[in-house]
């Protein structure tokens, strides 16, 4: 009785606390958030306002690497994919950001793995990682 008891009580403050043993991202959770890039491939970047992406209504993202692109993506088993809808194509003075739009293009594209880690989004596949920061408007 005494174990069931420890048990119940352990079981209920692991579910209290926020700690499941599912990690399902949710569309609810991506959208109307917009996140600035701070990592790519394990580089620590500064951290560029305009170096960003949002999740909209219906799972469009929008953002900006050197380029501007938007996508429509889904999201299935913490997995992004979609299609490129527009993507302006710029070139930047900074070499590392030039090579962010491909990095993000394959990525959605291809498929990335999500997560969310606090207030960092995680966006991956087997070469590339790419870490953005919260950054609500409101």
């Amino acid at each position: 009785m005494n174990k069931s008891v420890l048990l119940l009580s352990a079981s209920l403050i692991f579910n209290l606390s926020g700690c499941t043993s599912s990690n399902s991202i949710k569309e609810q959770d991506l959208m109307h958030h917009h996140y600035v890039l701070m990592e790519t491939n394990g580089l620590s970047l500064p951290i560029f306002d305009n170096v960003d992406l949002e999740f909209g209504e219906n799972m469009m993202m929008i953002g900006k690497m050197c380029s501007e692109f938007s996508a429509q993506v889904k999201l299935e088993n913490n997995m992004i994919k979609g299609q490129i809808i527009n993507m302006t194509y710029n070139k930047c003075q900074n070499n590392q950001l030039d090579l962010l739009d491909n990095v993000i293009k394959k990525l959605i594209i291809d498929g990335a793995n999500v997560q969310l880690i606090d207030t960092k989004l995680v966006l991956k596949n087997n070469q590339d990682k790419l870490i953005f920061q919260l950054k609500d408007y409101m």
